[in-house]
């Protein structure tokens, strides 16, 4: 009986020691584990700023959760425990891959331009500059989608394209390795073969209108191909794919044009080819002066005209009528020329290489005119008149030309180097305002333009800070402190609103010092109701503790209204989120530049 109760009591002693290392293990598997996301944070001996560093961990390394205690975590380090602050650790509940979640990984999907010259921008946004431009036959992968914009592998770096402007698919094409059966026929009277892909590369042939070309490779729109007994460039804009021809004849597979009532003859410089009888439509092709076409029919003062194998409805103050069809010298469909397409409505056209020139015409978005020269950042231009005239390379884009295209600042240049604070209100347990029609949560959208802010902002060269990038929930002096101990030039704040008065809406922004804080409000409030088209309600004083306690420029802005069941529809959608990210990141943009 002795030796029983030994045998019992230090099999007592041994359980005693093992459970709580059980009760640990069961513990941190309930709470998964917590991944660094600053370079060095410290581990205290207790939740609060007030008890000692114990040890230091890393950016990306992650640790196993034994306990929380409201803001903060205990972790596991090697044999030693520590607390730390949860809002620079991120939880997760999967084993790390070893990489940083944040890194610019392809995601395996691939993307096609719908339109001929998209541009390339260097940021999320259309105020950024172009890198370069791609065209429907290229493909590309794609990194990450922030609001309306896609962010994909482009010569060797990153650039942005309009989502709205692309098409997606799972699988990459055939570009980088196209056969011999690839076969294209040129489409314009006569066109440069040169020995590399650019116009910068030097001409060392050409080949005409009909000529049947093999296609060995395709960069950034330029088609290598089979020329004498080696090899040539072509700009692939001016070849016709032979999935649009009948190969057996090595000509497009259009049918013959019928017989019209009418030729004209085109009297304007270049002359746009529309999808409808409007200035409003879709540009789909050009025509030089003195082209001549079959008018198939016209209506009001436009006609539905056709040249070769283009059809479209041009205006016709540009036509001349002919009484008899002639046979044209040579084609004059567009060729390997400088031209350059307006970017916006009401451009004016000076007479002269500077705004103090006057304004002789304007032009509207789309218009393009061939190029004579270059002087400094403004383009010599041709007009439908033959006069000459000049327009700020900046608000065009230039095509068909070895000239260099104008880099000129844009309104972000003001953000780079900055460090801005984008504080997604509520989270976590805290929902923050529900939508009256749909139950949208204020937490999930505030995360949605923060995001977004904070993608454009990075792009435009700003250190960016987010209070939260996950549903967590975030202490109010946390979010504070991270302003502070930042040295952040601006704290942005984000939420929307709401009401016991449905018909309630509209935007809002607050400050809390006129001295530090009305500038930065105001700014941003004024670009706000600019760019999303809601109601003015104004900049106001806002007894806020994020703001009353902020040493740094703060504002609070209210983006809309979730009691207002019309105004939570827009809210919700993926155009608003945009728009209220482009209006915070031009605000803070005009607020640096007065500084």
């Amino acid at each position: 009986m002795r030796r029983f109760w030994y045998i019992f009591f230090i099999s007592m002693l041994v359980l005693g020691a093992i459970l709580p290392v059980l009760g640990n293990s069961v513990s941190a598997a309930n709470h998964g584990k917590a991944r660094i996301t600053v370079d060095t944070l410290n581990v205290r001996s207790g939740p609060g700023l007030g008890n000692s560093i114990v040890t230091q961990v890393h950016k990306n390394k992650e640790y196993p959760i034994l306990s929380e205690n409201g803001d903060w975590l205990q972790i596991q380090i090697g044999s030693k425990k520590g607390w730390v602050a949860g809002w620079f650790a991120k939880k997760i509940n999967k084993p790390s891959t070893g990489h940083n979640d944040d890194a610019n990984t392809p995601s395996g999907k691939w993307v096609s331009s719908k339109v001929d010259g998209l541009n390339v921008r260097s940021g999320p946004d259309t105020s950024f500059t172009v890198l370069g431009q791609i065209y429907p036959h290229e493909k590309f992968q794609t990194i990450e989608t922030k609001g309306s914009w896609t962010k994909i592998n482009y010569k060797s770096a990153y650039g942005w394209l309009a989502s709205w402007l692309i098409h997606s698919s799972s699988n990459p094409t055939r570009t980088e390795t196209p056969t011999t059966k690839d076969q294209s026929v040129v489409n314009v009277a006569s066109l440069n073969v040169r020995n590399g892909p650019g116009t910068t590369s030097n001409v060392i042939g050409s080949v005409r209108k009909g000529d049947m070309v093999v296609i060995l490779d395709i960069q950034n729109g330029w088609y290598k191909i089979k020329f004498n007994n080696g090899n040539g460039w072509v700009a692939g804009k001016y070849v016709t794919k032979s999935k649009d021809m009948d190969i057996s004849s090595g000509m497009p597979s259009t049918p013959t044009p019928s017989t019209s009532s009418a030729k004209a003859k085109v009297t304007a410089s270049i002359l746009n080819l529309r999808d409808k009888g409007s200035l409003n439509g879709k540009i789909i092709g050009q025509l030089k002066k003195n082209s001549e076409a079959d008018i198939l029919k016209e209506k009001n003062d436009w006609a539905y005209i056709k040249h070769g194998k283009m059809k479209g409805w041009a205006a016709s103050w540009y036509l001349e009528k002919i009484k008899k069809s002639t046979t044209p010298k040579k084609d004059e469909a567009l060729s390997n020329e400088p031209s350059i397409s307006l970017l916006n409505n009401g451009t004016n056209l000076r007479s002269g290489p500077s705004t103090n020139h006057t304004v002789v015409a304007r032009g509207n978005k789309g218009d393009q005119f061939p190029v004579l020269s270059k002087q400094g950042d403004w383009y010599k231009i041709k007009l439908s008149n033959q006069q000459e005239a000049y327009v700020a390379g900046w608000i065009a884009s230039l095509s068909g030309a070895s000239l260099p295209e104008v880099a000129h600042p844009t309104i972000g240049d003001h953000l780079k180097g900055k460090t801005i604070v984008v504080d997604a209100g509520h989270g976590g347990q805290d929902s923050g305002a529900i939508g009256v029609t749909y139950g949208t949560l204020e937490k999930d959208l505030n995360l949605s333009v923060a995001k977004t802010v904070s993608s454009k902002l990075q792009a435009a060269g700003a250190k960016v800070v987010m209070t939260r990038d996950d549903n967590q929930y975030i202490s109010l002096p946390y979010r504070i402190y991270l302003a502070h101990s930042n040295k952040a030039d601006a704290f942005i704040s984000l939420h929307f609103n709401s009401s016991i008065f449905p018909s309630a809406k509209g935007i809002n922004s607050f400050y809390y010092s006129k001295l530090k804080d009305a500038a930065l409000a105001s700014s941003l409030q004024d670009e706000l109701v600019k760019q999303t088209g809601l109601s003015n309600r104004g900049v106001a004083y806002g007894n806020f503790q994020v703001l009353r306690t902020n040493h740094q420029p703060a504002a609070l802005l209210e983006l809309g209204f979730l009691s207002n069941s019309q105004e939570e529809h827009y809210i919700r959608t993926a155009s608003y989120k945009d728009k209220a990210g482009h209006a915070i990141y031009r605000g803070l943009a005009k607020y640096f530049s007065t500084k």
